[in-house]
């Protein structure tokens, strides 16, 4: 079960990580704008959310192996069309195709964890799933970034050719499993699932976590969408090699990271993990203002690493506290919500960073990324634990008892 979600992910982050090299390639063969190709990450989100939305609480409700099935097929076809094309529409509305089932992976992937592994052992599984984050990124830029620059069309077949092969994976070896309940609790059970549409969005700590995911996620789609324009942009890096080689390293520490950060906050941080993720951000942020204003390139590079390393410690560890914090009957909706705000930001990214690029610098983007990873910090700094959520309606009950008794 977890190895072949974690070969999906590994697919799909590779999809993700490619797009950035994808982008400065057309920008490069076509002449297309970088408001252009900002539009080619903005679709696929937009496509992404509009699954999203009741795509979480159909996998609550009736399991995730159809879903995941369904996008693997999306992600193949649309896949193998992408790399045919040329024209900015055709571009554009396939990429926005892609999104569909990215989708689809997304939202059964929690609800697998969820519903495979027991509670204290689902942060940990949750950090090497979303640690095919960066090893998607290292095939990127290798192998991915190698095939680009001959020809980018033959990138995406080969990645067509690797859903296909998660696709036979998930239909032989994919199967829904929940575990047993006690026979007493089946009636209560059987209660508990039957969930609302709205019930996660009800969820205060829910919609927190998903400002906190929205802002981070803006930024790490920033960096990994803009950073081959920038290191040709702000530091004249034109020698492919030597940008891969930086890539290389980016995303090694991101898996890094992103693997590590399980056993960093339930062995070191336990009870402490929203403190930690604030200032987890706060570091990203420092990082990445001195990454592009460092007047030495080496200063520049290790900024960046130090600033990966955090924020995706910091990312992680936000999609790793909601199965401490969130009822799991809601898991799927709820990440679903959360996924929401990372495609909201996944949207707005592209977008801002071309939006206070000039010709030649970045410096005032990364100036505005690093206030967005302060304010996701602090909106995790605001979310409840469940003992606090409690005393909170303790409180609230006593207030309404010494009211009416008032009255």
């Amino acid at each position: 079960m977890f190895g072949v979600i974690f070969l999906i992910g590994i697919f799909a982050n590779l999809d993700k990580s490619m797009i950035g090299f994808t982008a400065d390639k057309l920008i490069s063969t076509y002449g297309f704008t970088k408001a252009q190709m900002g539009n080619l990450s903005s679709v696929f989100y937009v496509s992404f959310i509009l699954v999203t939305i009741p795509g979480g609480w159909l996998v609550d409700r009736f399991g995730y192996k159809k879903f995941v099935v369904i996008s693997l097929a999306v992600l193949m076809v649309f896949s193998f069309l992408f790399g045919t094309v040329s024209s900015l529409f055709a571009i554009l509305f396939l990429r926005f195709m892609v999104g569909f089932g990215q989708a689809g992976y997304t939202n059964g992937s929690p609800k697998i964890i969820s519903d495979s592994f027991e509670a204290d052992q689902c942060a940990r599984i949750q950090s090497f799933v979303v640690a095919t984050a960066g090893i998607g990124g290292i095939l990127a830029s290798t192998v991915g970034e190698s095939i680009i620059h001959t020809n980018w069309h033959h990138a995406y077949w080969f990645l067509g050719f690797g859903y296909l092969a998660a696709l036979l994976l998930a239909v032989i070896f994919l199967k829904e499993h929940k575990k047993e309940e006690p026979l007493e609790q089946t009636k209560t059970v059987e209660k508990k699932e039957k969930i609302g549409f709205f019930d996660a969005w009800k969820n205060r700590n829910t919609l927190l976590l998903a400002g906190a995911v929205l802002f981070s996620n803006l930024v790490g789609v920033a960096m990994m969408f803009w950073l081959p324009n920038v290191f040709h942009v702000n530091f004249n890096i034109e020698n492919p090699a030597m940008l891969s080689s930086v890539m290389v390293g980016f995303y090694v520490i991101m898996t890094i990271a992103m693997a590590s950060s399980g056993i960093i906050l339930t062995k070191y941080f336990k009870n402490k993990e929203l403190t930690f993720i604030f200032w987890a951000s706060v570091l990203t942020a420092v990082c990445l203002v001195i990454f592009i204003t460092a007047p030495l390139y080496q200063l520049a590079i290790a900024a960046l690493y130090v600033g990966d390393f955090a924020m995706m410690l910091a990312f992680s560890g936000l999609l790793a506290v909601p199965y401490q914090l969130i009822p799991r009957n809601i898991i799927g909706s709820a990440f679903a919500v959360l996924n929401i705000g990372a495609f909201v930001g996944g949207i707005v990214s592209p977008q801002l960073v071309s939006t206070f690029a000039r010709s030649g610098s970045y410096t005032i983007s990364f100036i505005v990324l690093a206030v967005c990873m302060v304010i996701s910090g602090g909106l995790a700094l605001l979310v409840k634990k469940p003992g606090q959520v409690k005393e909170t309606e303790k409180n609230q009950q006593l207030r309404k008892q010494m009211n009416h008794a008032k009255a």
